[in-house]
């Protein structure tokens, strides 16, 4: 019946057999199908994540929807993965935080066969397949069957290349990144030649993982300081005017080879950086080097931009990163983080290409440099960073006093768990809640636009507490529970717990004091 399940469940059946998968192979962003009451929703995305106990995943699916009205997010916490890539979970109460308020039983089937085509519950390291039966006595007459399958998204479109400058270097150009030796326009060819304004070196930022950085340099050509320039876009060297904007200036053109595709919305850009300029004893105003990053839309962009009656660069720009520095007063490493200011207007596009450009001054032209003593700058390790985790936390219309980690509420689960909502520290935040009965809490799972790229997550916990006819508490963490910290980041699976004044982590059903000693 349906070609595009067919296709990816024989995928998933002729992979299944050939390795043995574990979590870590398939987690990740989804995008395929959703089939419900057998109409076709064809651009669904699911979330594969590491579970709260060993060997487990966490299953989410943003937003479900059933006749037009949101359920809320379906998250799955404790799905187990055999060696040969089958889900399987014991039936379990989930209560969905929608507009509904649902508190429905969600079983993960093994297989559902409709129309010839038999759907499974299973995942390799590339695509995913699950079925759900969805019972809600109480609203819906009989269970949804809920089928998903889909492509895993392997994407470095949320990355800059090669922020290491590793690797070797051809045409004196490391992969990703390009300087004078492939510069255009009408003066390419003088300075073509200007190989030595960049160029590799073994000086790398302190604790670095990697052997090479790049050194940009300024060179003196008729008198004139020409800026050490690097980009992973290309250079257009058309006026011998250092400043003309016109004529002189970096760009991306979806049209061209030097161009970086990017899908991301990050929130700041941070690299290491070593600047020796010409005359130490300048004034800081014209011995600063600069930093540019600017995210944009499907189209060519230049930097610096030119707005004119026909043309309107900032049209394009969804975001940028900007920052002028100096050197420090010892000459040596630092490392500066940037933040992405974005364009409000321009929010509800899709970014599409990414252009940054490192020089030795701020000024085109600018700079103390000499022949005997060019400007110089070291870069090293540029990193794009996604802010995943919440700075509030809310249940209705009442902001609960977060602490940045976790939150106790003083009631019995569920009598009153209430729709909650958060407010992410980055850009691109979203954020999933998954309540819990057989825990008595409420997972708070929040990624951000590079999930799928780097697997990276945050995991907070809401508890209630749980009492008996007599008032008594039956959780062994009341009434000396004081606090959790945050649960899970990165592939870490623990817990850390204050009990009157004493830190103990968990994991599992383990508990070990804080010298990792096991103590139940």
């Amino acid at each position: 019946m349906k070609k595009i399940f067919t296709t990816l469940f024989a995928g998933l059946l002729i992979s299944a057999q050939v390795m043995a998968i574990t979590v870590m192979d398939v987690c990740g962003r989804y995008d395929g199908t959703l089939l419900l009451d057998s109409e076709e929703y064809p651009e669904s995305q699911v979330y594969l994540l590491p579970g709260v106990t060993d060997n487990t995943l966490t299953f989410v699916l943003p937003d479900f929807k059933f006749n037009g009205v949101s359920l809320g997010s379906i998250v799955l916490p404790n799905i187990a993965i055999s060696e040969d890539g089958q889900f399987s979970i014991e039936e379990t109460t989930l209560y969905l935080a929608g507009i509904l308020k649902l508190r429905a039983t969600i079983n993960i089937l093994s297989s559902y066969e409709e129309e010839g085509v038999t759907y499974k519950s299973l995942a390799t390291d590339n695509k995913a397949g699950i079925v759900l039966e969805i019972a809600e006595p109480k609203t819906l007459p009989e269970p949804i069957i809920v089928c998903f399958a889909g492509n895993a998204v392997r994407s470095n479109n949320y990355v800059l290349p090669n922020g290491g400058f590793e690797g070797a270097w051809t045409n004196h150009e490391p992969a990703g990144w390009h300087s004078f030796g492939t510069a255009t326009g009408p003066l390419a060819g003088f300075v073509k030649g200007n190989t030595a304004q960049f160029s590799q070196s073994a000086d790398v930022r302190p604790g670095s993982k990697g052997r090479n950085s790049a050194v940009l340099s300024s060179k003196t050509i008729f008198g004139v300081n020409a800026n050490g320039n690097c980009t992973n876009g290309q250079i257009y060297a058309g006026s011998m005017t250092a400043g003309e904007a016109a004529s002189n200036y970096n760009f991306s053109d979806p049209d061209s080879a030097f161009n970086t595709p990017f899908q991301g919305r990050p929130d700041s850009i941070v690299f290491w950086a070593k600047y020796i300029p010409g005359n130490r004893n300048a004034a800081d105003d014209a011995n600063q080097a600069r930093l540019s990053a600017v995210i944009t839309t499907n189209a060519r962009y230049q930097d610096p931009e030119l707005n004119n009656d026909s043309i309107k660069h900032a049209d394009f720009r969804m975001g940028a990163a900007t920052l002028n520095y100096s050197a420090t007063a010892d000459l040596g490493w630092q490392r500066l983080a940037v933040p992405f200011v974005y364009n409000p207007e321009n929010l509800d596009k899709e970014p599409a290409y990414i252009l940054a450009t490192f020089t030795t001054n701020k000024l085109p032209g600018g700079g103390t440099g000499t022949k005997d003593k060019p400007d110089s700058v070291f870069i090293d390790d540029v990193e794009l960073v996604y802010n995943n985790s919440i700075s509030l936390l809310a249940r209705g219309e009442d902001a609960l006093e977060f602490n940045g980690e976790a939150y106790q509420i003083n009631e019995t689960y569920c009598d009153s768990c209430g729709e909650f909502s958060s407010i992410g520290t980055g850009v691109s935040t979203q954020a999933f809640y998954a309540f819990d009965a057989i825990h008595k809490c409420v997972f708070v799972y929040v990624i951000a636009d590079d999930y799928a790229q780097s697997g990276k997550y945050n995991l907070y916990r809401v508890d209630f507490t749980d009492t008996n006819a007599e008032g008594t508490s039956t959780d062994p963490k009341e009434p000396e529970h004081q606090g959790i910290e945050n649960v899970y980041s990165g592939n870490a699976r623990f817990e850390k717990v204050l009990i009157n004044g004493q830190l103990f982590i968990r994991s599992a059903d383990a508990w070990y004091n804080a010298a990792g000693v096991r103590v139940k």
